[in-house]
């Protein structure tokens, strides 16, 4: 079972200005979980995400050419 946070409580989340996880304090709470944070070190406040969020990197240049290619069938054509 988790701890239940409080307003001012520092906790790591996903900024989504920095595009990292990095320390943010805890802004508002709703049933013992943090509902906004605002991040220390650009002071952005959002959404509290769990520490998840951003979209996953691409994979390799390989890989994105390959389903490039996958997409255009055996001749080139749609």
């Amino acid at each position: 079972m988790s701890a239940e946070h409080r307003v001012g409580d520092i906790v790591d989340d996903y900024c989504t200005r920095c595009k990292s996880v990095m320390n943010h304090s805890v802004v508002s709470v709703v049933d013992g979980q943090p509902a906004r944070t605002e991040c220390r070190t650009c002071y952005s406040a959002h959404k509290y995400r769990n520490a998840r969020g951003g979209k996953g990197q691409p994979g390799s240049k390989r890989d994105l050419f390959d389903e490039v290619l996958d997409k255009m069938g055996p001749l080139g054509h749609r």
